[in-house]
This record gives structure tokens, sequence and C-alpha cells, in this order.
């Protein structure tokens, strides 16, 4: 295929379709991206973004190649359905199959290798020009592991003595990409798997070196793991293949094959390649506002017209930062999104002002542009220069849930720091031995902008009903604190605005072993 091809990729957002849909645009292929959610697609204006799914395909008119794969499990009549759409418009496709699919077996005990089989023999019989993706384990599968270890320090899981390899989707989409644009690879199956053969216990020990946080490893009974699996819609013939092909590889490991190299010519990435990119995934995504080597905090608020670009903002500027070059002196990046569903708070935390100047002369322009391309029309609000003067943690425990930006212009340092001393020391119920404590309030970090021009109230909160009550018991106007902001020369309040932690990049750790 010469570069006036157009492809037509489904599941076009997701964690191996959106790689698909960038690698051929980087080629100089014409894409079109199918998705439900075009308002929050995040790919670059190249792309051309078309509403649908796969079970309402669009965009098919004039197109030379589909990259196929087919959503969850069962429902093969509208599967062939799409088979047969594909065949009336175009003549190729590249299906992403599964490694339980075997060449010269017809019957399948389990829903995987029999819907796949399935859909495979369709696009057989369709007359389609066709090459098959069968992947063994994703190494985005982990990803349901992160809200454990965003919150605590156990991972439960099953088989966790069983080495795998977990295939890097930017590896599966790169030889998508050359099964789509060369056809040597029609009417050819390939079989992928990772570079790496690691036991659950393994990956999630490489997890916590990359973290920076100890986790261990919980094994779960068999009737729970078994429960989880019907749960999502498995049945128990499914479990029992489960269970006969983890206890098959656990005496004997899975091959690693060498597909990925022959087909790219360079050898799939490795776990800790993987996990570079994921990291704040499973990261507390609250700030360490009191990290010790913070001197500079960078603060800024970006506005959205929608609650799904409000998402698609964040997740562009994690990835902006992620896949370019770590600046020295930046120490963590998180973005919080706003209760508002409009609001994005960007903070960052770096050793000092040199760091920021030296980052600021060399940032490339791309980065912005690359942000700006994927999700068109954001309002940036202004960036600030802060450093953090004083803090009161009453209960350094308590997870954040919510954070609560309170905002005042001031007229100076003198101004700013006079007006926080005389908050804390006297008013503050932290620091109060006469007063009640403050139920669900974490901490309250100060921030005085380097140009004296204003102070910010960085506030972490159980959730929101915590800081309500706050607002409703303590922040009324006859109360002392409204009354001190109202009395204190060269002081505006700007009110307040709520946020979610939601993702954080932490400083690069020495490599995880691979």
């Amino acid at each position: 295929m010469d570069e006036t091809t157009t492809v037509l990729v489904t599941g076009a957002t997701g964690n191996v379709g959106r790689e698909v849909a960038l690698g051929l645009a980087r080629r100089g292929v014409r894409v079109r991206a199918l998705t439900r959610d075009p308002e929050g697609a995040r790919l670059p204006s190249a792309i051309e973004v078309v509403r649908g799914s796969q079970r309402e395909l669009r965009g098919l008119e004039g197109v030379d190649a589909v990259f196929l794969m087919w959503p969850g499990i069962g429902d093969l009549a509208a599967a062939r359905e799409a088979d047969a759409t594909i065949a009336a418009h175009t003549g190729r496709v590249v299906f992403l199959s599964s490694a339980a699919v075997r060449d010269g077996v017809e019957h399948y005990d389990n829903t995987i290798g029999r819907s796949h089989h399935a859909i495979e023999r369709a696009i057989r019989e369709s007359g389609l020009s066709w090459t098959f993706l069968r992947p063994t384990a994703f190494a985005t599968n982990l990803l349901v592991w992160a809200e454990q270890t965003r919150g605590g320090d156990v991972v439960r899981g099953a088989f966790g003595d069983v080495p795998v390899t977990l295939l890097d989707e930017r590896d599966l989409a790169e030889v998508a990409v050359e099964a789509l644009t060369d056809e040597r690879y029609a009417g050819r199956v390939l079989e992928l798997t990772g570079r790496d053969l690691l036991t659950p216990v393994e990956q999630v020990a490489r997890i916590a070196e990359r973290i920076g946080r100890p986790l261990h490893w919980e094994e779960l009974p068999e009737r729970d793991w078994r429960a989880g699996l019907l749960g999502s819609g498995f049945t128990e013939a499914d479990a029992d293949w489960f269970r006969e092909s983890f206890e098959d590889m656990r005496a004997e490991p899975g091959p690693v094959l060498d597909t990925v190299e022959l087909v790219t010519g360079r050898p799939p990435r490795t776990f800790g390649d993987w996990l570079s990119r994921h990291a704040a995934e499973f990261t507390d995504p609250a700030p360490e506002i009191e990290h010790p080597d913070a001197g500079l905090a960078l603060v800024s608020t970006w506005t959205l017209d929608t609650s799904r670009r409000q998402r698609a903002a964040a997740d562009a500027a994690m990835a902006a930062w992620g896949d370019a070059p770590w600046p020295a002196g930046l120490l963590s990046h998180s973005v919080l999104l706003g209760t508002d569903g409009r609001t994005v708070l960007n903070y960052s935390q770096w050793t000092g002002p040199e760091a920021v100047e030296a980052f600021r002369d060399t940032d490339p322009p791309e980065r912005i542009r690359a942000i700006d391309d994927a999700v068109p029309g954001i309002r940036r609000d202004g960036l600030g220069s802060y450093t953090r003067y004083r803090s009161v943690v009453p209960d350094a425990g308590l997870r954040t849930g919510v954070v609560v930006l309170v905002s005042f212009e001031t007229d100076g340092q003198r101004a700013a720091r006079s007006f926080v001393d005389t908050l804390l020391d006297e008013h503050h119920p932290a620091t109060r031995p006469d007063s009640e404590p403050v139920g669900g309030m974490a901490s309250n970090h100060f921030h005085v902008a380097v140009d004296g021009s204003s102070v910010v109230n960085y506030a972490e909160f159980r959730d929101e009903a915590a800081h309500q009550a706050v607002v409703e018991s303590r922040l009324r106007a006859e109360d002392a604190v409204p009354a001190l902001i109202e009395a204190t020369p060269g002081l505006r309040g700007l009110g307040f605005q709520r946020f979610l932690p939601y993702r954080r990049l932490t400083a690069p750790r020495p490599p995880v072993r691979d």
C-alpha cells in the first residue's frame, strides 16, 4: 500500500486502537478513527474521528483496509454482520484475535477461543484479504490492579506463581501497522508474546520498585477468583479452562516468540519499558505536598466546556509529560479534575526556580502543540509560581479524596505571610487546644506566590461532604475566618474550587530490572 492508503481503525481510543491509529498516521496513512466518544478521543487533528462502534460501523466509504477488534465476548451474530459490512466496502482486514485460537482446532470449550475462532472463520469465508493477530496476555491487563496499588499496599489475585509473558500494546500496534501497510502479511497468522516471562508476584515486585512503595501479593482463594470471573460474564466452563491453562503454564511456561522482532525489526519492549509509561496509573494521584526537595510549585488551571473534554485534556497533559524526556529538577507533575466537570488543576513540584528556568529554555514547543492538537480549545487561566510557606496537618493518615484550592489576592509577600500566620496561629482548630477538631480534614498547605501577588491554600479533605461541613459550620459571614479575611489590609478572597486527584507522574527512579 502507498501513502494514499486510508485505514479505518475500530476501538481507536482504546489501549491498542489508539496506538494503531497514531502509528498509521506517523506513516502518512490517512486514518479514520472509529469511537463512541469523539468528544473525548484525544487524537491529533490529522486523524479523522468518526462516531460509531464495531456494532454500528461507519466511515467505511473509500477505505482500503480495516483494523478490527471485537469488544467483549459473545454476540457472534453482530460480529458476522460486521464482517459482511466490511467486506462490502473494502478488501482488507487485520483482526485482533486471541492466542486461545489454535490452527486446526474447530471446537473450543471456552468462550474466548470459541468466539475469536468464529470471527476468524467468518472473515475467511467473507472473501476478505486478512491477517490475524493472536496475542497472549496484554501488559495492560495489569491495570486492573491500579485501584489496589493507589490506595493500599496489597495486590490480590490468583496463580501468583505462574510465569507469563506480557505484550506491550505499542508492540502489538506496530505489528498491526506493518500488517495493514504491507501485503506480505496477507493470509498470515501472527502469534505474539511479550519479551519477559514473569510471575504475577514478580510483576508486583517490579511495580513496587518503580513507584517507590512496598507492595505485596496476596493469593485469592479459588472460590473468590472464580466468582470474579463469573461476575465478568464468563462461564463455569471458562473458569475451568483458565485454571487448567494456568496449571499447564506452571508446569511448562509458554514460549517467548520472536514475531515482534521479525515483523518490526526490533525486539519487543521489556516489562520495565511498559512500566515506565504506566507508572502514574499505579501511583497515588495526590501530590506529596511536603516533599523535602520541593523548592517551587507551578500551579495552573485549565477550563474546558464538557466533562469528557476535561478528562481528555488531563490525559493529554499526562501523555505529553510521559512521552518527553524528564526535565532535570522536576520532582512530580499532578493533574486533578475539578468537581465542576470543566476545570483541570496542574500542580508540578520543582527543586527550585533555576530548574524551572532551565526547563523553559529547553521545553520543546511540540509538547504544548501536541496537547492543543489532541484537545483543541483549552482555556488556560494563568500560571503561578509558588513556594510552600506553612502547613498544618491535623490527620496525616487520612486518605485525600478531594482537594480544595482556596485563593486570595495579596499586596505583597509581607501581607501574604502575615495573613497566613494570623490564620494558623490564632484561628486554625489544629493549633488551638480549645477548638474542636475538624472531621475529615487532612491538611492545609499555604503557598505564597513568588511575586507576592497571591496566596493559595491547598487543603486536603476526606471527601466533598467533609469540606462542605466546614463551609457551613465555620465559614459563614459572621464567623471568625471570614471576618479576618475582610479585615486584613491588602487581601482579597477569590473563593475556592474543589478537585479530585487524578494522576501523578514522578521523577524516574533507577530502571526496573529487565
